[in-house]
């Protein structure tokens, strides 16, 4: 094989070297081509804790263990009593218990300033509930649409409310939700000894009734027991009649008396 000689092996290395720089310069640009990315519009910006009174159901559907449903539920229970005092005020929002609220707290909050206190100012005076409108019932906290309607129902049947059982014994309205309406509302007229509760010892089987947990059956049960063993005389005697248990007797013991 014959030898190169020097000036054939400068021109061969300067052709080598310019095709090694084309080749990278090529490499180079196809590099710089950037590729395709589908970028979504940036959302709204959602900063916790969620403020209860202006959140909107979109954001309220966010928290953990509250649905579509739930969400709406909160609304509508906002605007139906002007706005949330605190956040233990979601209790009163159907579907909400506990330990849902457990989980929310670190989540939400309360504003400073809510509707409620734009209502109240508006309407500073106690609701009649016996000559209220629809929608001045509806006005009271945890009252909406159906709760109204059978507040009037029950009031077109059985006359006007003059205890705190008369109000139990309307569809929706229980322990949970009673203390709330009773200080939006002017003061039921006096009965049952004066205090509006009903007395177990001296109440009929419909008047026992009234209360939550408390059927026919129970009343029933209630009656003989103290037919047979005399007066009640503490809240804790209720056990022993048969079918009362704890959980009754904590959702009955600030309804009744002795």
């Amino acid at each position: 094989m014959r030898k190169l000689s020097i000036k054939e092996i400068q021109i061969i290395g300067s052709v080598a070297v310019l095709v090694l720089i084309g080749f990278v310069a090529v490499s180079g640009s196809l590099k710089s081509v950037p590729d395709t990315v589908n970028t979504p519009e940036a959302g709204k910006t959602v900063t916790f804790p969620l403020d209860l009174n202006i959140s909107t159901e979109e954001e309220l559907d966010l928290l953990p263990g509250i649905g579509p449903s739930k969400a709406k539920a909160i609304v509508e229970y906002r605007k139906a009593s002007g706005g949330f005092n605190d956040v233990e005020e979601l209790l009163n929002v159907k579907g909400i218990g506990a330990k849902t609220l457990d989980k929310l707290k670190p989540l939400i909050k309360v504003g400073e300033s809510s509707g409620r206190e734009t209502k109240a100012k508006a309407s500073p005076e106690s609701i009649d509930i016996n000559t209220a409108s629809l929608e001045e019932l509806k006005e009271i906290p945890g009252i909406g649409d159906s709760k109204a309607k059978a507040i009037i129902d029950h009031r077109e049947k059985n006359g006007k409310f003059v205890s705190v059982s008369d109000l139990l014994s309307v569809p929706g309205i229980g322990p949970s939700n009673i203390e709330v309406i009773l200080e939006k509302i002017k003061p039921l007229e006096v009965a049952m000894a004066g205090s509006g509760k009903i007395n177990v010892n001296t109440a009929s089987e419909s008047e026992l009734d009234r209360l939550p947990g408390i059927g026919q059956v129970l009343a029933s049960r209630i009656v003989e027991y103290r037919k047979s063993n005399g007066r009640f005389t503490k809240c804790e005697e209720l056990l022993e009649v048969k079918g009362i248990g704890e959980s009754i007797l904590k959702d009955i013991e600030e309804l009744i008396e002795f």
